[in-house]
Order: structure tokens, then C-alpha cells, then sequence
């Protein structure tokens, strides 16, 4: 196994999205989001951006838990209104879950809501195959544009 795949899922069996990031090439984006649904604010944590696409780590609910998939879809439509183009990342409070949620947007076609679960300590192979999708290296960085990034 090729050494920045073993970062890659060392990092995300840790949580560590920020390290993940930096693993994948992209740029720190520290900017906080909060974002008001259904009477509670949840706050989204910037991880990383690259070519006008953001990275965001959102709190868990008041339980503890990662918010439901009705709950995720608002979260999405409000963040998307401030930075249209996103990634968020829904971690619970005990660090056993994350739900990574991406919306693919094409001219005269109605958003596709993508989401994939991750359990600390399942291999996560599936989602380290779409992760390395988004890994840039240095000599990449001229010919990237959103669509690359967003892909």
C-alpha cells in the first residue's frame, strides 16, 4: 500500500480532516459558517478550499449525534447559498461517525444530494478510492479549475 494511502486512512480512522486535506493538496480554510435550521444553529468548521470549493467539518445535533438526512439537506441548501460549490463533513460527538455530503450541480439538471458513511474503524476503502479523486499535487496546480476540483 502505497505510503499516502496509509496517511489517508490513518487520518480518517483519527478524524484528523484537517490533516487529511493537507494529505489531498488542498489549501487551509479556516472560515467558520453558522448555519440556523429548524431552531438550532449548527456550526460548520472551514477545513479546506481549492479553486472556490470549500471544505466544512458541521457539529453534531444537541444529542450528540450526526443531524438526519432531511436535517443535512437544509444545512446544504443554507451553505450553498454562501459558497455554492462544497463539501461537508457530519461528525457525531463521540468520533465513531462521518457522513461526507457533496451535491453534484449540472445546467438543467436537478442536484444530485451524494452521501457516504464512515465508521471509525472500517477499512474505508470505498471512500479513500473517491478521496484520491481529489488529491492534487504541486505540478497540477495550474491546469485546476472547479470543475477538476468539484468533479
Amino acid at each position: 500500500m502505497p505510503a499516502a494511502t496509509q496517511r489517508i486512512r490513518q487520518y480518517l480512522n483519527q478524524f484528523d480532516l484537517k490533516r487529511l486535506f493537507e494529505e489531498l493538496g488542498w489549501d487551509r480554510y479556516a472560515q467558520p459558517l453558522d448555519v440556523p435550521v429548524d431552531g438550532q444553529t449548527y456550526r460548520l468548521t472551514g477545513i479546506a478550499h481549492k479553486r472556490n470549493m470549500a471544505v466544512f467539518s458541521c457539529s453534531p445535533s444537541g444529542s450528540g449525534q450526526v443531524p438526519d438526512y432531511a436535517t443535512r439537506r437544509k444545512i446544504e441548501r443554507q451553505v450553498a447559498r454562501t459558497i455554492h460549490e462544497h463539501l461537508i463533513i457530519y461528525v457525531d460527538s463521540e468520533n465513531t461517525t462521518q457522513i461526507w455530503q457533496w451535491v453534484k450541480r449540472e445546467p438543467k439538471k436537478p442536484d444530485a444530494c451524494r452521501e457516504h458513511q464512515y465508521q471509525r474503524g472500517q477499512s474505508g476503502e470505498a471512500l479513500i478510492q473517491k478521496l484520491k479523486a481529489i488529491r492534487f499535487t504541486l505540478e497540477e496546480e495550474g491546469d485546476l479549475d472547479i470543475v477538476k476540483v468539484s468533479g
